[in-house]
């Protein structure tokens, strides 16, 4: 992608937010993801799958198992969406985690 876009020079950094502007609109055209919300207002950073989203998705968890649970033959759990504060303290990430894309 570097290589497509014009390598690590400001010019190169214009098109990857062109290219991230232009690949958000499509996708969001043609209903692979919405922004959650959206008849409210909206919420920054939320966003719902459309019916191709949801069937992307599906493929992608359906290829994951097969590969992971069936050929790997580990054991598959959900866990909760939402991670109460407490445990993030614990573990640290409150006080040291630093996530890239929040920057």
């Amino acid at each position: 992608f570097e290589e497509a876009v014009g390598g690590g020079s400001k010019a190169a950094a214009v098109n990857k937010e062109a290219f991230r502007a232009a690949l958000n609109a499509i996708l969001q055209r043609r209903a692979f993801v919405l922004p959650a919300f959206a008849i409210y207002g909206g919420v920054a950073g939320l966003y719902d799958y459309g019916p191709p989203g949801c069937a992307v998705k599906s493929n992608i968890q359906n290829y994951w198992k097969r590969h992971f649970v069936l050929e790997e033959k580990m054991l598959e759990i959900e866990g909760s969406a939402v991670t109460p504060e407490p445990v993030l303290k614990a573990s640290g990430h409150v006080e040291r985690f630093t996530d890239l894309m929040v920057k």
